[in-house]
C-alpha cells in the first residue's frame, strides 16, 4: 500500500471507512459475508477429510472430495474444518443477540442470512455423515426389485453406490419408515437411477424442509418470529446435519412442526396425521404423537377425556396403518430398528452408564456391560416419556414432545448430534431465558463433538475440552441469572 500514489491511498482509506461505516449500519450484511467465508472454509476443507475413510466417493464433487483420503499425520485440514464450524458458532451467537427484541433486526434479515450460511453447505458435498449415500443405495434397492427391510445395500453387487456406503452399514436392513423409504424411491426415479443425482435430490428436499421448518417455527412463536427463526433455520447444527448432510431430520422435523402447530390451533385430527406421518420416517417421531394424543384428552372435561383419547388413538393407528401400505412390506421396518444400535458412541449415556458398571461386575464381558447400559438407559426414557405423557395437561404440547424426544435421543443405545435434533426444533419455537440458554449449548455441542480429521486422541482431548468450556460458560450463565435483580413487578407482587 505505501507504493501506492497518495491519491490511490486516499481512495483505499476513504473505501474501507464508508465499508466499515456500511457494515455497522447493517450487522447483518457483516453475518451474512462472514457466515458465508466460515461455511466455505468448513467445506472446503470437509472435503478432504472426508467422512469415512473406508468408502470409494462416487463423485469427486466439483473437485472437493479426495480419493486419497485423509492423511492421518496432517491435521490441517480438520483443524481448519473445526475452526470454520467454530467461526460458525460464535457468528450465531451474535446473530441471537441481534434477533433479540427491540434490535431492529427483520425476519427477511434472518432469512438473508440464513441463504448466505447455507449456500456452501447446499453446493458443497455432505459433511460429517456418510447417511446420505444410504438413502441413495436403498432407493437403488427399490428400484431393482429388492427389499431394503430383509437385506443391506450390499446386495447390489460391486456398484459404484455401494462403495459409497459406510461399510458398517452395508449389510444391514433399513430402519426408515415407509415415509423415508418411499422418498428414497422417488429421489433415485427423479435422478434416473443415478445415486448422485439421488444425492442432490436429497440435498434438494433437505434445504426446502429447513424453510419449512423456518416457516412452521415463526408461525408457533407468536410474536417472537425471530428469535425462532433465528434458533432454528440459523443454527449451525441445523445446517451441518440437514443441509450438508441431507438427513432425513430434516423431513422428519418439519412434518413435528407441523403437527405442533395444527395442535396449536385446535386441529387435532390433522396434527396426528402429521406426526404419524413423521413416526413413518423415523419411529422416534412417535413421541409426539402420544404427546399430542394425551394434551388433547387431558384438555377436555374428564366426562369427555377416555372418549376423545380412543378416538385420536384409533385415528392414529389408521394413519400409521394406512402409510404402511405405500410398501408391500410396509412394516417389515419394525424388524430393523435397532440398526443404528449395531454402532457404538463413546460419549452416549448409555455407554457412560455401561463403563459405569465396569470397576461393579469385574466378570462382565464388554457386550454385557453394554446392554446393561443400554437397557437402563431406554428404561429412564419410557419412565421420563411416560410421566411427560400422563402430565401433558401442565406444559405447553411443544414441551411435552420436545422434552420427550430429548430423553429418547439422549438416553438411545447410540447418541449421534442430529438426534438432538428432534427436541431441539420442537422446544426452540417458544423456548425463553435459561431453556433457549441450554439449547444454544447443546446445539453448538453437538456441531464440535468428535470432530473429524484427528487421531483418537486429539479427538477426544477435543471433545474433552469442549464440554469442559461449554460447562464453564453454562455456569457462568446460570450463576448470572441468580444473581440478576428480580424485576420490579415482581419485586413489588412479592411485596
Amino acid at each position: 500500500m505505501s507504493d501506492l500514489p497518495p491519491t490511490g491511498r486516499r481512495t483505499l482509506r476513504a473505501l474501507r471507512t464508508r465499508l466499515a461505516a456500511a457494515l455497522r449500519a447493517r450487522p447483518s450484511v457483516s453475518l451474512a459475508i462472514g457466515g458465508f467465508v466460515a461455511a466455505s472454509v468448513a467445506v472446503t476443507a470437509g472435503g478432504r477429510i472426508g467422512t469415512v475413510k473406508a468408502v470409494i466417493p462416487i463423485t469427486n464433487w466439483l473437485g472437493l472430495l479426495s480419493h486419497n483420503g485423509f492423511a492421518m499425520g496432517d491435521a490441517v485440514p480438520g483443524a481448519l474444518m473445526l475452526t470454520g464450524i467454530v467461526v460458525l458458532i460464535w457468528l450465531w451467537l451474535l446473530a441471537l443477540r441481534l434477533s433479540r427484541p427491540g434490535r431492529g433486526c427483520s425476519e427477511r434479515a434472518v432469512w438473508g442470512i440464513a441463504g448466505a450460511w447455507s449456500l456452501p453447505f447446499v453446493l458443497g458435498p455432505p459433511l460429517l455423515s456418510n447417511d446420505v449415500y444410504s438413502y441413495a443405495a436403498q432407493g437403488l434397492m427399490i428400484r431393482h426389485g429388492f427389499d431394503p427391510y430383509a437385506y443391506g445395500p450390499s446386495v447390489l453387487g460391486n456398484v459404484a453406490a455401494v462403495a459409497g456406503v459406510d461399510p458398517n452399514w452395508r449389510n444391514t436392513p433399513s430402519p426408515y419408515g415407509t415415509v423415508a423409504t418411499t422418498i428414497e424411491h422417488l429421489a433415485v426415479a427423479i435422478s434416473g437411477g443415478s445415486p448422485v443425482g439421488a444425492v442432490v435430490v436429497f440435498r434438494a428436499l433437505a434445504v426446502v424442509s429447513v424453510v419449512a421448518i423456518g416457516l412452521l417455527a415463526a408461525e408457533l412463536a407468536g410474536a417472537r418470529r425471530v428469535p425462532a427463526l433465528t434458533l432454528t433455520i440459523l443454527n449451525p447444527l441445523v445446517l451441518l446435519q440437514i443441509v450438508s448432510a441431507a438427513h432425513f431430520e430434516g423431513v422428519m422435523c418439519a412434518l413435528l412442526l407441523g403437527a405442533l402447530v395444527a395442535a396449536g390451533q385446535r386441529r387435532w385430527l390433522l396434527a396426528i396425521v402429521l406426526s404419524c406421518a413423521s413416526t413413518e420416517v423415523k419411529v422416534p417421531a412417535l413421541v409426539a404423537v402420544l404427546a399430542i394424543i394425551a394434551a388433547h384428552a387431558l384438555g377436555a372435561p374428564r366426562s369427555a377425556a377416555l372418549k376423545i383419547a380412543a378416538r385420536d388413538s384409533a385415528a392414529a393407528a389408521l394413519s400409521l396403518a394406512g402409510l404402511s401400505l405405500i410398501l408391500p412390506d410396509g412394516l417389515g421396518w419394525i424388524g430393523s430398528l435397532n440398526t443404528p444400535a449395531l454402532g457404538h458412541t463413546g460419549f452416549a449415556p448409555a455407554s457412560l452408564l455401561a463403563d459405569l458398571y465396569a470397576p461393579i461386575v469385574r466378570a462382565a464381558s464388554f457386550d454385557d456391560l453394554a446392554a446393561g447400559g443400554r437397557i437402563t438407559a431406554l428404561v429412564a426414557a419410557a419412565c421420563a416419556v411416560g410421566y411427560l405423557t400422563v402430565t401433558a395437561d401442565r406444559r405447553a404440547v411443544s414441551q411435552t414432545a420436545g422434552f420427550g424426544l430429548l430423553a429418547v435421543g439422549l438416553l438411545s443405545p447410540v447418541l449421534y448430534p442430529w438426534y438432538l435434533l428432534w427436541a431441539i426444533v420442537c422446544l426452540a419455537p417458544t423456548a425463553r431465558a435459561a431453556r433457549a440458554d441450554w439449547l444454544i449449548l447443546a446445539s453448538a455441542l453437538a456441531c464440535v463433538l468428535t470432530p473429524p480429521g484427528f487421531t483418537r486422541t486429539v479427538t477426544i482431548s477435543l471433545t474433552i475440552a469442549a464440554i469442559g468450556v461449554a460447562t464453564l460458560v453454562m455456569g457462568r450463565r446460570v450463576l448470572g441469572r441468580r444473581n440478576r435483580p428480580a424485576p420490579a413487578a415482581d419485586l413489588s407482587a412479592a411485596g
